[in-house]
């Protein structure tokens, strides 16, 4: 036999060798399905991933991202059963990975990804135990590979996500970390987050994770900053980033209806075909309707009832029939007012803090003032100035302890938003004054507002003074969200 020969024999049992073990690196292809991932165009990137599969039959990077899929699918969907169909490729996904060796860095980083996503898609469904499982294996592992590999950037989404996650827990979940001895700091999580952004723009090789990072970004500055500077400094990476990619549009479309430019939002959504060729995303149709009625536009409740008739979901659904009641009260119709917030009572689920509020509101069974709900809706669009008109028209003679909190709360808050502090916070003191022992939100949020004017204006003392009161107070509506920003707020005056 022929030298050549035998050495080529040889070369080609090697190839197989190696071939036969399970390697896991994100390649061109998997970079390109990871875009539509992030885009919500599933089924493009499945094509994608087949394709990968075949000529890379052993890069577990595919079945990574193909949890990627099923996690968006139950996290999106709120499909409880489509939850249950799929816990078992978790397992099998994880198993696989597993037998990857320890010297490659995305082992750990992947498997500790998976445990978050699927704990994510649990706390939809309010399946805390299992969840704060996964949790913890997430947290173990991430903070096992960003010792042993400091330096390689994919590490510090998750525990950049993990860190600001862990340390926004409510306090009666604080014993849960103390269980497992998990650490949270938020300002630690951003700059992690950060880190990765920058690494992101500046260095082609993680380019690929640039939507990702954003993403996370975005949301947790849209949440956690006391003003719209560090949301409105991420616009313009945002604006790069092209609208056929619907995570990154629907962090778009969420930024300008928080930063009160609502037509730019509502634009953006009747100009965007997001049900053709994306995995169903009626959330949009959600934000739609909402966009709509704060206009006082009446195609608000048509959207409504689009978004009720095809989401199968369990959030947002107490607060879409309240806000068609909302309707219904604008126009003088106060039996329909009454049938809608009856299905509030029967429909839905209280998870999220608006569904919750939209709960307490029907169980009240008290018909709000319709400039109260006029006044709101026009300042959560940025329409201050017929707000304020609004709030103007308001006669206080006959309100109760309740609704004068609230009238004053709303004259802080529009107030603020056009930078008049002076009556900002004259008239947020009052709210505090008037709703300090109630368990709606006007008083407590009212003195989150004064510390982050307060701080913003570098006054440190009352800054801390109105975010320690704010949580002293005894609130329902919205606590946990307050909550957690008064509790940033003192982090960052403290720091």
């Amino acid at each position: 036999m022929k030298p050549r020969i035998i050495i080529s024999g040889i070369l080609l049992i090697m190839c197989e060798a190696t071939f036969g073990q399970y390697s896991a690196f994100p390649d061109l292809h998997c970079k390109q399905a990871y875009a539509q991932i992030l885009s919500l165009k599933f089924a493009a990137a499945h094509k994608i991933l087949n394709n990968e599969t075949l000529q890379h039959p052993n890069n577990l990077y595919v079945d990574y991202l193909e949890n990627y899929i099923d996690f968006l699918s139950v996290f999106i969907s709120e499909d409880e059963q489509l939850l249950d169909s799929l816990d078992n490729n978790k397992n099998n996904r994880l198993d696989k990975i597993d037998e990857l060796p320890d010297s490659n860095p995305y082992k750990k980083l992947m498997q500790a990804n998976i445990n978050l996503q699927w704990a994510f898609a649990r706390l939809k469904f309010e399946e805390f135990f299992t969840a704060a499982i996964e949790i913890n294996r997430a947290y173990r592992l991430i903070t096992v590979n960003v010792k042993e590999y400091p330096d390689f950037i994919p590490n510090y989404i998750a525990m950049g996500v993990l860190h600001i996650m862990l340390g926004l827990i409510p306090d009666q979940y604080h014993w849960i970390l103390n269980l497992v001895s998990m650490e949270g700091n938020v300002e630690k999580g951003k700059a992690e987050l950060y880190r990765v952004l920058n690494e992101s723009l500046n260095n082609k090789a993680y380019g690929y994770l640039n939507a990702e990072v954003l993403f996370y970004l975005g949301f947790v500055e849209l949440n956690l900053s006391p003003d719209n500077k560090s949301i409105v400094s991420l616009l313009p990476y945002l604006q790069q980033s092209r609208n056929d990619n619907l995570m990154m549009f629907f962090l778009k479309v969420t930024i300008f209806m928080h930063i009160g430019q609502n037509d730019k939002a509502l634009k953006m959504l009747n100009n965007t075909a997001y049900h053709n060729g994306y995995y169903p995303f009626y959330y949009l149709d959600y934000l739609k309707a909402v966009c709509y009625q704060r206009k006082l536009d009446t195609q608000a409740d048509t959207t409504f009832v689009f978004f009720l008739k095809h989401f199968h979901g369990v959030n947002y659904i107490k607060d879409a029939w309240r806000k068609r009641a909302w309707d219904a009260l604008i126009t003088g119709d106060t039996i329909r007012y009454r049938h809608f917030m009856k299905e509030v009572l029967e429909k839905g689920s209280s998870i999220v803090d608006i569904d919750g509020q939209a709960q307490r509101e029907a169980e009240r069974n008290i018909i709000p003032l319709t400039d109260f709900i006029k006044a709101q809706l026009l300042f959560d669009g940025g329409y201050y100035r017929q707000a304020l008109s609004t709030l103007n028209k308001v006669n206080t003679l006959g309100l109760n302890r309740e609704q004068i909190a609230e009238y004053y709360y709303r004259y802080g808050r529009i107030y603020h938003r056009l930078q008049n502090f002076l009556q900002a916070k004259k008239y947020y003191k009052t709210a505090i004054i008037k709703g300090f022992a109630s368990p709606r939100y006007f008083a407590a949020n009212a003195a989150l507002k004064l510390g982050e004017i307060f701080e913003s204006e570098k006054n440190f003392a009352e800054a801390e003074k109105y975010y320690r009161q704010c949580l002293s107070m005894n609130f329902k509506e919205f606590r946990n969200s307050i909550r957690a920003k008064a509790k940033e707020g003192l982090q960052r005056i403290e720091k």
